[in-house]
């Protein structure tokens, strides 16, 4: 029954998929450990119906499958068709988890597989970007108004909620996953940074070192790409609008500049920053020859490629995950993985040690959404989870922390009871 609901490329990938899950639930030992038990002690997700909309591959999967196990009613989806793996999804199937995705599919299918989702009629969103979100409230209002709360993963998606809460159309309490410590911090600095170099080299087996890299966007994803870009031997120039996190990217020391400067020169340029035409038609006639374009923010138009289309005599992929733009009939661009997500498009996303926190997050975000009797509105991911996933993933490590003695404390009755001892002193 749950195969012939679901829409996936291929059933007989799953033993292959069942692996990569596997893989994943060795390497996650906090949402495998301390949030598995949190989830089922309860049992308050039992009979749940949970829709997790985030990048379909290993790590993804075996989320939906911990959230399944404590007894919640779990349809997934991809929030990007381009990052969905076939394998992962026939393995959750095979698990009994309704899947609506498959690898490279339209943007037409995409939102059928979107709406499907929808109209299983889900109590509870772990989503990404506010994909399914936005959805549900432009075409299914009467679903959306019985929605009971949403766990938003990323920085893109907290914006889209908190503009939902701006104009009081948001009737149900939202966490921003995005926004706690364990995620943002680790995921978007570590996992993106690491992830999205991996990937830009393995696609265009090229070497780093000494290469100009330009960095569009110095929010967490822009720190992490610069760092790591810089700590293998790039040479990186920041594009940033804000002046604060420009000054904090001079600081950190990279380069600082404006978009044409930068990018004139530019052996690669990585665009993060989470919104739409980064690299757009007004910036190709700077881009230099052979120059090659990647993808580290939400949306697949980052890089304007219908704009480069437009200019190019002829568009041919001339490596896996690498296409060829002749601009003008004459210079190079290359773009990778056509502009989708690089380190999750065209790698295997962000190494599962970073994703066993971020979704210990989203699991404890969607616990707290059903036990929390929380307000309509965008919330905080409370400081104390936060602490406590990073003292498990401490703990998984063999490492315990101090606790800090009261003699340590630098109080204010402290001082005032000093200054107190001080002034009877002088009376006597």
């Amino acid at each position: 029954m749950t195969f012939e609901r679901s829409r996936i490329a291929d059933p007989s990938l799953a033993p292959e998929g069942q692996q990569a899950i596997e893989w994943a639930r060795q390497r996650s030992p906090v949402l495998d450990g301390f949030v598995r038990r949190r989830l089922t002690e309860d049992g308050s997700l039992r009979g749940r119906r949970v829709a997790v909309v985030v990048h379909l591959e290993a790590k993804t999967a075996f989320l939906a499958t911990v959230l399944a196990d404590a007894g919640a009613e779990v349809i997934v989806a991809g929030s990007n068709p381009w990052t969905t793996r076939d394998e992962v999804a026939a393995a959750l199937v095979e698990r009994g988890i309704e899947v609506h995705s498959t690898r490279g599919a339209t943007q037409e299918m995409w939102e059928v597989d979107l709406v499907a989702v929808a109209e299983s009629g889900p109590e509870y969103i772990i989503d990404d970007g506010a994909e399914l979100t936005v959805r549900i409230a432009r075409d299914r209002p009467n679903l959306y108004a019985e929605l009971q709360g949403v766990s938003e993963e990323t920085t893109t998606g907290v914006a889209r909620l908190r503009a939902l809460e701006s104009r009081d159309e948001l009737p149900m309490p939202a966490i921003a996953a995005n926004d706690a410590a364990c995620k943002h911090m680790f995921d978007n600095r570590y996992g993106t940074g690491q992830s999205t170099l991996q990937a830009i080299l393995s696609l265009t087996n090229l070497r780093l070192p000494g290469k100009r890299v330009a960095v569009i966007g110095y929010g967490w994803v822009g720190r992490g790409i610069a760092n790591y870009t810089h700590a293998l031997g790039g040479r990186v120039v920041v594009v940033e609008t804000d002046p604060v996190r420009a000054l904090e990217a001079l600081s950190d020391g990279h380069d600082v500049a404006d978009m044409m400067t930068a990018i004139d020169g530019a052996e690669i340029v990585i665009t993060a920053t989470g919104g739409l035409r980064a690299v757009s038609d007004d910036h190709i006639d700077v881009l230099g020859d052979s120059v090659v374009l990647a993808n580290a923010g939400h949306h697949d138009l980052e890089i304007d490629t219908p704009a480069l289309a437009t200019r190019s005599s002829d568009v041919t992929e001339v490596r896996p995950g690498v296409s060829r733009y002749l601009i003008d009939g004459a210079r190079p661009v290359y773009v990778l993985s056509e502009g989708a997500l690089v380190n999750i498009a065209g790698g295997m996303g962000h190494p599962v040690e970073i994703m066993d926190l971020s979704f210990s997050v989203q699991a404890l975000g969607c616990h707290l959404l059903v036990t929390g009797d929380l307000d309509p509105g965008v919330h905080e991911f409370p400081s104390h989870l936060d602490r406590e996933i990073a003292t498990a993933k401490l703990a998984s490590r063999g490492i315990r922390l101090d606790l800090p003695r009261e003699d340590q404390s630098d109080t204010l009755t402290s001082i005032l009871e000093a200054e107190s001892t001080g002034r009877r002193r002088n009376d006597d």
